[in-house]
């Protein structure tokens, strides 16, 4: 069973990552991804990289939490969030749009995407 302190630890550090990423260096992403940036693009890119802090933070001072109904809500938007995430990378590589880099972001995705769903519908149970 995947540990809800672990697993919300490598999301804040990997989202964190990321939020870096986008807001300065957003050209590796769209290289890694094989997609072109323009003045659009890295505008969305900014922004996306706030929503991403804002992530990070709420994973990591979260990590901590207890089972309750707050943390149970938490898995079960970031089991959704990634796990959407990995099918519009899947379907975006499959139409064409982004490059074979895409999959180690959806690699990712899908392992914490279901890592989260797992503890929430484990602890929902109970």
């Amino acid at each position: 069973m995947p540990n809800y302190r672990i697993l919300s630890s490598a999301v804040a550090i990997l989202a964190l990552s990321l939020s870096f990423l986008l807001a300065f260096i957003p050209q590796f992403i769209f290289w890694l991804f094989s997609v072109t940036g323009n003045d659009a693009a890295y505008f969305i890119s900014r922004r996306a990289a706030i929503m991403f802090l804002g992530i990070s933070i709420l994973a990591w001072f979260g990590r901590n939490s207890g089972d309750t109904k707050l943390r149970r809500a938490v898995c079960l938007g970031m089991g959704v969030m990634m796990s959407g995430l990995a099918i519009l990378g899947i379907g975006e590589f499959f139409r064409g749009y982004v490059g074979p880099g895409i999959f180690l972001a959806v690699t990712a995705e899908i392992m914490f995407g279901v890592s989260y769903l797992y503890l929430w519908k484990s602890t929902s149970k109970s």
